[in-house]
């Protein structure tokens, strides 16, 4: 395997991804897969054995048609049988796919929880920075040889529609943060865009309440105690006696990050 980095990839990790390179290689010739390829935690340096998704692209030569898709299909049915398998969380493509975000993509196989879906799944100009930038190649044809332009300021782009779309949406619809896992990831990803449009980076999910919290008013770091105790041990007593008053506190925090960064980062409306 290559990559960005300089380190290694956990043992067990390692060998679990040959078990599915071998298993794709089972099913599809050589000449078809140009390349695997891994992002996300793996990338970062901070896979939590745990918890972490291993978030992948596979590149495929030719039309994933519906005899392609069963094929892949099989190959995650066996690789659900590792405790690995189910949290392969990532898409299949084909090489004239690359870089390309919704609503230019047609529809491609997709795997995530357990399953295999058809559809458009987390391919956006975020994700290609991280490729270019981080990725890790499995197998294959190195990513950077793939035809990929990307730049910081398009991942911005990608993360001033989440801020303007996504969480406003979020907020006009609360009831989701009585949940615990909504608070914790609310506040994980939050956290993750502050520090990327402050450092020009992206950070893992282990890293981002930690430094996100000396930037943010003290009013808040409640929440953020309250979203690492969710992430690092749930069963842990809760920073809140009520959980109205933990609700009520998440939306301000999220009001808080959206209207911060479109101040002090001058994003545009989208």
């Amino acid at each position: 395997m290559n990559g960005t980095r300089d380190y290694q990839l956990p043992e067990d990790v390692e060998e679990f991804l040959e078990i599915y390179k071998e298993l794709l290689l089972e099913v599809l010739p050589s000449e078809r897969i140009k390349g695997i390829y891994v992002y996300g935690s793996l990338a970062l340096g901070a896979f939590d054995p745990n918890s972490s998704d291993l978030d992948f692209v596979t590149v495929i030569n030719g039309r994933i048609g519906k005899k392609t898709e069963d094929l892949l299909n099989l190959v995650h049915l066996r690789c659900n049988a590792h405790q690995f398998g189910p949290r392969l969380d990532g898409c299949y493509i084909t090489p004239g796919q690359v870089g390309m975000v919704y609503p230019d993509l047609e529809e491609y196989p997709f795997f995530t929880e357990g399953k295999m879906h058809r559809g458009f799944h987390d391919l956006n100009d975020l994700t290609w920075w991280m490729l270019k930038t981080k990725g890790i190649t499995v197998y294959g044809e190195p990513f950077s040889v793939l035809p990929l332009e990307v730049r910081w300021t398009d991942a911005e782009k990608t993360m001033n529609e989440y801020l303007n779309t996504y969480w406003n949406e979020k907020v006009e619809r609360d009831m989701c943060f009585f949940y615990d896992d909504w608070i914790e990831f609310g506040v994980v990803m939050l956290c993750r865009i502050l520090l990327s449009f402050t450092y020009k980076n992206i950070f893992s999910k282990k890293e981002a309440i930690a430094k996100a919290k000396p930037l943010v008013p003290s009013l808040f770091h409640p929440i953020l105690l309250e979203g690492l105790r969710i992430k690092t041990n749930p069963e842990s007593e809760s920073y809140y006696h009520s959980k109205a008053v933990r609700k009520e506190d998440m939306k301000r925090f999220v009001k808080y990050i959206i209207t911060y960064c479109k101040e002090t980062f001058q994003l545009q409306k989208v």
